[in-house]
This record gives C-alpha cells, sequence and structure tokens, in this order.
C-alpha cells in the first residue's frame, strides 16, 4: 500500500519537476504554459468573433414563430350587449435579407478587422513581455546562484585568512610582531561582514528561484549562461527601422486608428437608405379544437427601404464622437511612436554599456585573482599585511558580482532592445516549437459563418459607400 502511495506521489509531482536547463527551454515551456499568455491568446480568439459577428447582417435571418390565442367573454358599448370569441393559432417561418445598408455594414466590418488585427498586435505584446519577463527570471536565477558561490567562496576564503592570523597570533615571538590584536579582529569582522552577505545571497535567490517558478512554471534546474540572444541589430538606425514596422505597440495604436476612421464612416452611414426584404411562409386556422385541415396556408414577401430625415441630431451628435475617438487614436500613434523610440534609444544604450562593463569587469576578476594571489603569498613572508590581504579580497568579490551583474544586465537589456524592435517573438527565440497562429484564428473567426448571400451583398455595400464618398 505504501509503495501504491509513492508511485502516485511521484506520477503527481512529474509535471512539476521537469527542469529548463537552457534559455530556450525555459523560454519554450513559458510559451506553452504561461497561464497570462494563453489567457491573452483565449482572448484574441473572442475578439475575433466580432468580425463574424459584424459580417452576420449581410447574412439572411430565418426564424420559426408559432401563436396560439383563446378568448371569450362578455362585452359592452354604447350600442350593444353581445359576446366575443377570439380562437386561432398559427405557424410561420420568416426569412430576412438586407440588401443594401448604404455603407453601415461594410464599415462596421472595417472596424471589427481592425480591432480584430489591434488584438492580434496584443497578443504579441503580452508575449513579448511574457519572453522578457521569463528572460529576466532565468538571468536572475544564474546571476544569484553565481554570487551565492561567490559569498561561499569569500568565507570559505576568510575563515582560513582567520585561522591563519589567529594561530600566527597566538605563537608569538618574531612572527607575533608582524601580527595584532586589530589584525585578528578585522579579519574576523571581514568574516561577519562574509556571513551578513552570504545570508542576504541566500534570500536573494530564494525570491529569483520562486519568480523563475511563477513565470516559467517549472523550478530551475542546472542553468547556463546563455551567450547572447539572436536576431540583434547591427546599428541603432537598423533598430529604429525594425521598431518602426514591427513593434507591437505602436502596431496596435495604428490598427485603432484604422478601426476609428472606420468608426466615423459607420456613423456617417446611417443617414443612408437601408433596403431589407422579407418572406414569410405558414397556416393560421382555430386554436381548439385544434382541426389541421381546417388550416390554410399564408405567404407573404415584403420589401422595405427605409431613409432617415430626422432624429434629434442623434447621428450627428455619433458622427461627432466619433471624430473626436479618431483624433484621440491619432494621438495614441505618436504617443505609442515616441515611447517606443524612446525605449529602444535606452535599451541600444544599456546592451552597449553593457558589453563595455563585461569587458571591463572580466579584466578585474583576473586582475584580482592574480593580486589576491600574490598577496597571500607574500604574506606568507611577512611582505604584506592583513589589510593588504583583505582588502584584495573584497576587490575580486565585488569584481567578481560587478561581472555577474554585467552578465545578467547586458542579456536582459538585449531582450528589452528586442522586445521595443517586435522582435522577441516565438519565431526567432523558438524557431523549433510549433508556434501559435493568431492570423489563422482569426480568418477562421472571420469566415466561420459565411454564406453564399454574403458575397453579392458585401460587394454591392462596399460598392455603393465607396461611390458616395469619391
Amino acid at each position: 500500500m505504501r509503495c501504491k502511495i509513492l508511485i502516485t506521489a511521484v506520477l503527481v509531482l512529474l509535471p512539476t519537476v521537469a527542469q529548463a536547463q537552457t534559455l530556450q527551454e525555459a523560454l519554450a515551456l513559458a510559451y506553452r504554459g504561461n497561464p497570462t499568455l494563453l489567457g491573452e491568446r483565449a482572448n484574441q480568439r473572442a475578439v475575433s468573433e466580432n468580425s463574424d459577428q459584424a459580417r452576420s447582417t449581410w447574412r439572411p435571418t430565418v426564424t420559426v414563430n408559432m401563436d396560439a390565442n383563446y378568448q371569450q367573454g362578455p362585452y359592452t358599448n354604447a350600442f350593444a350587449l353581445g359576446s366575443y370569441t377570439s380562437n386561432y393559432a398559427e405557424g410561420y417561418v420568416q426569412a430576412k435579407q438586407t440588401l443594401y445598408s448604404f455603407g453601415h455594414t461594410a464599415n462596421v466590418v472595417r472596424a471589427a478587422d481592425a480591432r480584430s488585427r489591434a488584438e492580434q498586435h496584443a497578443l504579441r505584446l503580452t508575449e513579448t513581455q511574457i519572453f522578457a519577463s521569463a528572460i529576466t527570471a532565468y538571468m536572475d536565477v544564474v546571476r544569484d546562484r553565481y554570487i551565492l558561490d561567490i559569498r561561499k567562496a569569500d568565507l570559505e576564503m576568510l575563515e582560513r585568512q582567520v585561522h591563519l592570523i589567529t594561530s600566527r597570533y597566538s605563537l608569538g615571538g618574531a612572527s607575533a610582531e608582524q601580527v595584532t590584536r586589530t589584525d585578528v579582529e578585522q579579519a574576523r569582522t571581514r568574516r561577519q561582514s562574509a556571513d551578513v552577505a552570504l545570508a542576504q545571497a541566500r534570500t536573494a535567490l530564494a525570491t529569483s528561484e520562486a519568480n523563475f517558478r511563477a513565470v516559467i512554471g517549472v523550478a530551475p534546474g542546472t542553468l547556463s549562461m546563455p551567450d547572447g540572444l539572436p536576431g540583434l541589430p547591427r546599428t541603432a538606425s537598423e533598430a529604429a527601422s525594425e521598431a518602426a514596422a514591427f513593434s507591437p505597440q505602436l502596431s496596435q495604436a495604428r490598427e485603432m486608428k484604422a478601426a476609428t476612421a472606420a468608426d466615423i464612416d459607420t456613423a456617417r452611414s446611417q443617414w443612408g437608405p437601408q433596403i431589407q426584404v422579407q418572406g414569410t411562409f405558414g397556416a393560421i386556422g382555430p386554436a381548439s379544437p385544434f382541426r389541421g385541415r381546417e388550416y390554410s396556408e399564408q405567404v407573404g414577401g415584403t420589401v422595405s427601404l427605409v431613409q432617415p430625415i430626422y432624429n434629434g441630431d442623434l447621428y450627428n451628435s455619433e458622427i461627432r464622437q466619433a471624430r473626436e475617438k479618431d483624433e484621440q487614436a491619432r494621438q495614441n500613434v505618436e504617443f505609442a511612436r515616441r515611447q517606443v523610440m524612446q525605449a529602444l534609444t535606452a535599451d541600444w544604450h544599456a546592451v552597449e554599456n553593457g558589453l563595455a562593463a563585461i569587458r571591463a569587469a572580466t579584466g578585474e576578476v583576473s586582475s584580482g585573482e592574480l593580486t589576491l594571489k600574490g598577496y597571500q603569498l607574500e604574506y606568507g613572508y611577512g611582505l604584506r599585511s592583513t589589510t593588504d590581504v583583505l582588502y584584495a579580497d573584497q576587490n575580486l568579490r565585488a569584481a567578481q558580482v560587478d561581472l555577474a551583474t554585467s552578465r545578467h544586465d547586458t542579456i536582459v537589456a538585449e531582450a528589452n532592445l528586442l522586445a521595443s524592435m517586435g522582435r522577441l517573438q516565438a519565431r526567432e527565440l523558438l524557431p523549433n516549437v510549433t508556434h501559435y497562429d493568431a492570423d489563422a484564428q482569426f480568418r477562421h473567426a472571420r469566415n466561420r459563418g459565411w454564406e453564399p448571400l454574403e458575397t453579392p451583398v458585401s460587394v454591392l455595400d462596399n460598392a455603393g459607400w465607396k461611390q458616395q464618398t469619391e
């Protein structure tokens, strides 16, 4: 029984202990399982349904109606007394088809399609943000694990140094002339500081690993330092051109501007005529008692043309409102462009500074390692003081932390630069993973309810509106 429970527990835990090893594997896990990204995909599919709903006006509607009525009772008036009877039942099928809407439906469709495309870019933006968060979480763990190793090595070295200094101080004689009580206390103070730094490093790593699990979905395993991210631009002008063309934030603002422009035409088209045909087929007869042979067939057809004349300034107000919304959307495009270019400039310089910092920190670490080894050797011959050794160790650890931080910050800056360019996407980062096709979902939703009558009616509606606006 205990064996069965153990096996069951292992099977339950299997999905959570699958650990990412490389940055690409971590990104693939986030791409497939991050709840924020999956939720935004569902929202994109929901918004795409608006395009199908907008097209429904071009399609026929068919309803079945059934009514039954039976009433009997007295009635009075100024001239007669008597009774009345109402006894009938009817059932009929009714079909309606809009033939022409003066471009109203065409403009509603334009607006719905633009908003569906805007939602696709919103999904791209969410994907970008998830990848940026995943890369940051990955690099946080790599950095904090490296810093924890530095703190452990520092503490081990200082413990040896304290033991050595204490022993030399306790021996007395000629050797004691090189070591004072101050040297001993100074070494012990540095070791206590190293204890505190180690505890802080453990806390920082625990926080980073928790964030990794939240974003990626699994606990971090043995992670490796990436060399860099693919798709980085060679020049700042190339990065700016890419951002202007592919930034999801800017692209979303542009599609919303296209939607508000269509909203103006939608409001204007309400002033035009609408033509609709309606046909009915059914039967009517006595409700009680029911006698099928007494029912007679009914067939009817109606062609209606509706032309608005006056409606209390409602349509004109909606036109003015739509124009103001369009102006707001135009300003939003400019605001998005400035934001993207501002972030792009900052990210570009952050990458350049990060690469320079890595080169400098690498040199400092190499120099610091040689200096510490030399000071420790010279300390054994009495050529260096305790302060010299402790200072060299402190400089080396600071350089090692700076190197880890610079590597972390550079990769994060590269991710932010690609995000501003619109290139922090699965197609660039995960070429071997099946990608979610938002455009295919949009096309499928838009055409799901297609009817044969939709094509000629939509052509007439679009043509009539274009002719009117030319």
